[in-house]
């Protein structure tokens, strides 16, 4: 019965070891939420941060035209008429003009703007030419936007092409375009910008070399004119002859008709 009252002491003594040990539940539980809410932050944050949208950038091998254009199309009026040029010289409504290929010969295109908005120039115009029978081009000039004509010389042109690698110029009709740094086949009919022209043909002709009199040059049309005159020589005589007898004898009659009203 002595053994009772040691035993349960030593019991009281384990126990209050153990409770010892035992861990707080809401201490744990405020730890771990702050170690959770502490974690979940800092990965949201991060998170956050990597998944932000950055700025776009434009190709680094591009000019962005693009953008410039539609920005400074949208301060072209709505009503605002198709831009470009109007051809003076030759008159762009008048058929082919000819121009000779020879020395000393050139030919001026000249034209004035139409319907440009201010700040819509273009920065240069091509001009060229297309010979559509033979699918040819023939560069003419590369000048300023501002330009209002451009003077050519096509023998120069024709002396220099073979050794250029371009195309020789033909006896043929060409047509004119004019174009702005867009190209010959941008959109046409842009309000308040240039616009491509190519209502302008004309041809080129190789005059015939001369031959002086002394090299044994006869005029073909002169010869033929002579030959034929002699063809036609027997029926000029007779229809003399029949006229002179046609005369004499209405004269006899008018005579005869005389002497029988006086009798």
């Amino acid at each position: 019965m002595r053994l009772i009252p040691f035993v349960l002491a030593l019991g009281c003594a384990v126990l209050a070891v153990d409770a010892q040990r035992v861990v707080d539940p809401g201490a744990a539980g405020q730890g771990g939420g702050t170690n959770a809410g502490t974690g979940n932050n800092n990965n949201n944050g991060n998170n956050a941060q990597g998944g932000q949208a950055q700025p776009t950038q434009a190709p680094q091998g591009g000019t962005g035209t693009g953008t410039n254009n539609t920005s400074s199309l949208s301060s072209i009026p709505q009503n605002a008429a198709a831009g470009g040029i109007t051809i003076t010289n030759p008159v762009q409504t008048a058929d082919a003009s000819y121009y000779k290929i020879a020395s000393g010969i050139s030919v001026t295109f000249g034209w004035n703007f139409t319907s440009i908005v201010a700040g819509h120039s273009p920065s240069s115009l091509t001009i060229q030419a297309v010979n559509t029978a033979q699918k040819n081009t023939i560069p003419i000039a590369t000048i300023a936007g501002a330009a209002t004509q451009v003077v050519w010389s096509p023998w120069d042109y024709q002396q220099s092409a073979g050794a250029r690698n371009l195309p020789q110029l033909a006896q043929a009709t060409y047509r004119l375009q004019i174009f702005d740094e867009k190209g010959p086949d941008a959109a046409t009919n842009q309000a308040g910008v240039f616009n491509a022209n190519q209502a302008v043909q004309f041809a080129l002709y190789i005059p015939a070399a001369y031959t002086p009199l002394s090299a044994g040059w006869t005029c073909a049309g002169c010869k033929n004119a002579g030959e034929l005159l002699k063809s036609y020589t027997p029926l000029l005589f007779g229809s003399a002859a029949a006229t002179a007898i046609c005369l004499a004898s209405g004269a006899g009659l008018l005579r005869r008709g005389a002497q029988i009203a006086l009798e």
